[in-house]
């Protein structure tokens, strides 16, 4: 299966309030608002913001409805790409759960959600939410329980491919990353207790060239900082941080690999 150059994985988040969560997101870490939807009483639907080019999708928690799985979780991960239709098919005949059968919606996109082995609940759809042609520089990261049987999975069940793991004690694994045409995905399954995962399962990773100019603006703006600015093993610059629903964010230097062999 051959995936097009213009596949992105961008976050979606469920905020209890949305509205609140956009102000803070613009006001503390410097996104931009690129789309909103509410309904006739004010809450979000659906909305966008970049930082740069890099989009994340944002809606407002409700109610959990038996047809929408999107209603039952606070996060997930929406893959936009042309093959649809392929990577339903090739995900459907490795075994996964297809939460959402493939369908043509209301707002133009052709799309289904399917759940991973580690519960994360995945969208692919045509839809974009990222400037095309822009090099990725906002990166998922799931933590996983199981992290080589769960990148395995994602190799052979939506078509990732891996291009970088750091293999950590025990057999976990410290870090890897996957692509899927030029969109970019890490993984972990370094156990949460003994770092700032909490108990969070999917980290927002965004690429700033000075994180400690934007470490400044969000302790000053009041975000709760869980690593202050401090340099990696492996040469970058990174911080992390909480927004006011618990959602895990790091703003850093580093890009993942781009190339097989980089």
């Amino acid at each position: 299966m051959t995936i097009s150059q213009h596949a992105t994985v961008n976050p979606v988040f469920r905020y209890r309030d949305c509205s609140a969560a956009i102000a803070w997101l613009i006001r503390v870490y410097g996104f931009e608002q690129h789309e909103l939807h509410q309904a006739p009483d004010g809450t979000v639907v659906h909305a966008e913001l970049r930082f740069g080019d890099a989009g994340i999708g944002l809606s407002a928690a409700g109610p959990a409805a038996a047809d929408n799985p999107w209603s039952m979780v606070r996060s997930g991960i929406y893959v936009s790409l042309a093959e649809v239709d392929a990577v339903h098919d090739r995900a459907r005949a490795a075994g996964a759960e297809i939460a959402q059968p493939i369908r043509d919606t209301n707002y133009g996109s052709r799309e289904f959600s399917a759940r991973d082995p580690g519960g994360h609940l995945w969208s692919f759809g045509t839809y974009g939410m990222t400037a095309k042609g822009a090099a990725p520089s906002l990166f998922v990261t799931l933590l996983y329980d199981d992290g080589r049987t769960s990148i395995d999975w994602l190799t052979r069940a939506f078509g990732f491919e891996k291009i970088l793991e750091v293999p950590g004690a025990n057999g976990a694994i410290d870090h890897a990353e996957l692509r899927l045409g030029d969109g970019i995905l890490m993984a972990s399954s370094t156990p949460a207790s003994t770092g700032h995962w909490g108990a969070e399962r999917q980290c927002t990773c965004v690429y700033t060239p000075d994180p400690d100019a934007h470490f400044a603006r969000a302790q000053a703006a009041g975000a709760a900082i869980i690593q202050a600015p401090h340099d990696t093993p492996y040469g970058a610059r990174s911080y992390y941080s909480s927004d006011p629903e618990g959602f895990l964010w790091a703003f850093s230097t580093y890009r993942p690999t781009q190339k097989v062999g980089k």
